[in-house]
């Protein structure tokens, strides 16, 4: 029988992890800090709502309505399940349609993973808003420093860092919740990453598999914190340790992030998409409907040229036959951007691909790495876009930081105007705008529960 005693400690990564996790308070979160929390609650929510209807939102609810229990809410579900499934099912809701949060550096969807996780178990377990956000602190923290230190070999390995990483998150923010620990924390984190995986290679059928990643890392936390909690052991070296997380899943690494852990909190760097699609064509799209507005139409336009990074420059997939390649192709966003002028769900309908302009401007964009776009990343996520017209003239954007990033955040009321936007397929005006206000006010609750009642 594992020992599971505080002198078993190592001093690595690992356990700086979970002593922070263990340590951090709501009291010690600043205002920034607090509403960034409070903004990835929202988001996170919109996202889930948003996924009800789609294909593998469908599949998902279908499979945990087999697990009926009222320990937590499966967002559209009447009856809830227990929160591991919860957890599973509003996780891959939430990334169900790539509208949900995500972090630069950790090229990942912290809140699809850690938020669904914290919102389970704080249900469960009756925790206050207060808790809630400082379990949701922790989870992104645990997610991101994790996701920072193996980017960008991880990716390049074919690792989707929201499912391998998520793990790592959903444990941190379950072991606040369970008020673990520093030597339970540290197992949670172990059973944790022991249990992490997620593979690239949905790419290339445009598999639900991705809408998956973050549901399965919720669940994969909710139990090695539950487990751990009961005495069962972990290795408390899984992230640094000569055959852990780092050494098995990158070719190059750096645990750097981990002497930085809350400095600045990893919630605050988060971005918020504008656009429901990847992060990496929000520049390419950014800079389409800039054009745009400067009078350019699409029938005006010979070639478009993308210089990008490196891991960006991947996406330039010109066969579109799903939401999947809509969602992944910088050719494609960047048409129907300047066709139509818009760049919201409705645009990323794989039956727009057949309109004959749309078809026809895809065919003409180039995507290319950029050398100098790759020195940039991944500390920003930059494009230069380059329109050639029939008449010779160019156009030419350059976005750094595409709308949602830190250096260029989205206000509560552009947030507020999303979350209508994408839950309207399932939720009333006067809905959308209860769970709007209680989640903006989620740390005045005294019982997550009771907020639960109202999703």
């Amino acid at each position: 029988m594992g020992q599971s005693t505080q002198d078993r400690l190592t001093d690595g990564e690992t356990v700086r992890l979970a002593a922070f996790c263990t340590d951090l308070t709501y009291d010690a979160l600043n205002d920034d800090v607090v509403e960034g929390a409070k903004k990835a609650l929202v988001d996170t929510l919109a996202a889930t709502y948003a996924g009800i209807d789609t294909d593998p939102g469908g599949h998902m609810l279908d499979y945990v309505s087999q697990y009926e229990n009222d320990e937590a809410t499966v967002i559209g579900n009447d009856a809830g399940s227990n929160a591991q499934f919860a957890a599973l099912a509003n996780g891959t809701l939430a990334h169900a349609l790539d509208v949900d949060d995500g972090h630069r550096s950790a090229a990942g969807h912290p809140g699809s993973a850690a938020i669904p996780a914290a919102l389970a178990v704080a249900e469960k377990t009756d925790a206050s808003g207060r808790d809630l956000i400082t379990a949701i602190v922790a989870g992104y923290e645990g997610m991101v420093k994790t996701a920072k230190s193996v980017q960008t070999s991880h990716r390049e390995r074919g690792f989707h860092a929201t499912a391998t990483c998520g793990c790592f998150g959903a444990a941190a923010a379950v072991s606040s919740l369970l008020d673990l620990d520093e030597t339970q924390t540290a197992h949670a984190l172990g059973l944790a990453g022991t249990q992490a995986g997620g593979l690239f290679e949905f790419l290339e059928k445009g598999s639900m598999a991705k809408r998956f990643h973050p549901g399965r890392a919720a669940h994969a936390g909710i139990l090695a914190a539950e487990l751990a909690a009961t005495g069962f052991d972990g290795p408390d070296t899984i992230i640094e340790g000569k055959d852990g997380f780092a050494r098995a899943f990158t070719d190059e690494y750096d645990l750097e992030p981990f002497e930085n852990l809350g400095d600045p909190f990893s919630i605050t760097e988060n971005y918020l998409k504008p656009f429901p699609c990847c992060r990496h064509i929000h520049g390419p799209i950014e800079a389409a409907l800039a054009v745009r507005d400067e009078g350019v139409t699409a029938d005006d336009v010979d070639t478009i040229r993308v210089e990008t990074y490196g891991t960006a420059s991947h996406h330039d997939k010109t066969a579109v036959e799903n939401l999947l390649d809509t969602q992944m192709s910088i050719p494609y966003g960047v048409a129907i951007a300047l066709v139509t002028g818009e760049a919201k769900l409705a645009q990323f309908e794989p039956s727009n691909a057949t309109n004959p302009d749309v078809e026809a401007l895809i065919e003409n964009v180039e995507v290319v790495l950029s050398d100098e776009m790759e020195e940039l990343y991944p500390e920003t996520r930059p494009a230069r876009v380059i329109f050639t017209l029939d008449s010779g003239e160019q156009y030419e954007e350059l976005v750094k930081y595409p709308l949602g990033a830190a250096e260029k955040p989205l206000s509560r009321d552009r947030l507020e105007e999303k979350f209508r936007d994408i839950s309207a397929g399932y939720l009333s005006e006067d809905q959308q705008e209860t769970v709007i206000e209680n989640a903006f006010s989620i740390d005045e609750f005294d019982s997550v529960a009771t907020f639960a009642e109202q999703l």
